[in-house]
């Protein structure tokens, strides 16, 4: 009797899940939101890791479907479905920040860029210096024709790679400065 006691609510509890379906409204909707995200060029340039965190939930939620653990796939389907929509926030969010940080960095550019054409001016008047004029001039030149790319870019409203490009020319930049300081600096030193 004791024994039928317990074995009645463990057979009612195992009948029920047996019994239960999927929240097949609560899966769709979070494969439509999570697909949709995918496809939008601008979460995926922008929001990646947002993007990634849904999908990710999403695998969750078929390995929990196929295990039939329906309770978590609800859960796991409302997550999936709430981060695409957050992914679409962040690469708003993201998008601007780029646009501004490249925008910035590449007005800074653009002002940088005489002082460096007249820091390559001086050092060719600096007798003894061992600087590689040649490779200074094309390091140069090829830091201005970035620019110019990630201007292009800026305008396309391909902000993501305005901003790769800029940091790129700006790296250049910084490089051949560093390169022109140390060869100054050596040529100094031995006159002393």
């Amino acid at each position: 009797m004791k024994a039928l006691k317990v074995m009645v609510p463990v057979l009612l509890v195992l009948a029920f899940a047996a019994c239960a379906k999927p929240p097949q409204a609560d899966i769709d909707a979070a494969r439509a939101a999570v697909a949709g995200a995918a496809k939008n060029a601008d979460i995926v340039s922008y929001a990646p890791g947002t993007l990634k965190s849904a999908q990710d939930k999403l695998a969750q939620m078929d390995a929990e479907l196929a295990a039939r653990r329906y309770d978590k796939v609800k859960t796991l389907a409302q997550d999936a479905k709430a981060l695409a929509t957050t992914a679409a926030s962040d690469a708003v969010k993201n998008k601007d920040k780029a646009n501004a940080d490249a925008t910035a960095l590449i007005d800074a550019l653009k002002k940088a860029l005489p002082g460096a054409d007249a820091k390559v001016a001086t050092a060719r008047k600096i007798a003894g210096i061992k600087l590689d004029f040649k490779a200074i001039s094309a390091q140069l030149a090829e830091a201005k024709a970035v620019i110019a790319d990630a201007e292009k870019d800026l305008a396309a409203g391909n902000f993501a790679s305005a901003l790769q490009k800029a940091t790129a020319a700006e790296t250049q930049l910084n490089d051949g400065e560093k390169a022109i300081a140390d060869a100054v600096r050596a040529a100094t030193s031995r006159k002393k």
